[in-house]
């Protein structure tokens, strides 16, 4: 059992787990989001894009160009000490089913404890709006007119690019940042505090961004900080299909 753990916790793994997230994400934005596969994105990923746009790639070179990054660090990335194991990737699959159930009862039931007792608002209202018979604190990143398998590739996308650019990038930064100036315990809170705030933010961002409301604020706030908790404690491949799983469940429950 240590043995998958640390190898489920590698940067390897993590590159084998990320490799089937962006390669269906992208499969089905560009089947279904018209010429350029550009129409609905990720806000990471949009960001990730204009980027590499400023760097002269168009989006089907971005594209390519982020699948051939992936498998050029699968081989740079393995050591002699880690391994390929098939059965390592069905458990990690399968731990990352578990965490996506239990980060959704565990964020409703923080949700009920803390935003609701400050809200006399039912929480079927709080969901979706007045007679929404939704009964959970749970809002949907769904565009318009977007369909089920939309949502799931952008699903997919939120798993890859938020993990990627909110706890590997902006967490790591934030950490280097305060630790100059903090003891590292505070530098580590302060971190993964402004870190899940901000991706909870992001959610507001750009054209299709949502209205500002307090309970998705709240709600995103709270599963960054978990999502984060994840991140260190299992790495990258697991937070990243948790994360992707959750927002799948939000989308068809």
């Amino acid at each position: 059992m240590s043995r998958y753990l640390a190898y489920s916790k590698s940067a390897y793994y993590g590159v084998l787990c990320a490799l089937p997230l962006l390669a269906v994400y992208e499969l089905v934005l560009w089947t279904y989001g018209g010429r350029t596969g550009m129409q609905v994105r990720n806000a990471a990923d949009a960001w990730l894009r204009l980027l590499l746009e400023s760097l002269g790639l168009g989006p089907a070179q971005a594209t390519l160009a982020m699948m051939g990054l992936l498998i050029a660090l699968i081989p740079a990335l393995g050591r002699s000490d880690v391994r390929l194991e098939g059965r390592y990737l069905a458990m990690m699959l399968v731990e990352a089913v578990l965490y996506s159930v239990a980060l959704g009862i565990v964020i409703n039931l923080l949700l009920y404890l803390i935003v609701y007792s400050w809200l006399a608002t039912p929480p079927g209202m709080l969901a979706a709006g007045a007679g929404s018979a939704r009964p959970l604190l749970l809002p949907v990143a769904m565009p318009r007119g977007g369909g089920v398998l939309t949502g799931i590739a952008l699903s997919l996308g939120a798993g890859l690019f938020e993990e990627l650019a909110f706890r590997v990038v902006l967490l790591t930064v934030l950490l280097a940042v305060f630790g100059l100036i903090l003891p590292r315990r505070w530098a580590a809170f302060f971190a993964i505090v402004f870190a899940a705030l901000a991706f909870s933010l992001a959610h507001y961002a750009g054209a299709l961004g949502e209205p500002f409301r307090l309970h998705t604020l709240m709600y995103r706030w709270l599963a960054g900080l978990l999502f984060t908790l994840l991140y260190y404690q299992r790495g990258f491949a697991i937070a990243a299909w948790s994360h992707a799983l959750y927002d799948i469940w939000v989308l068809l429950v």
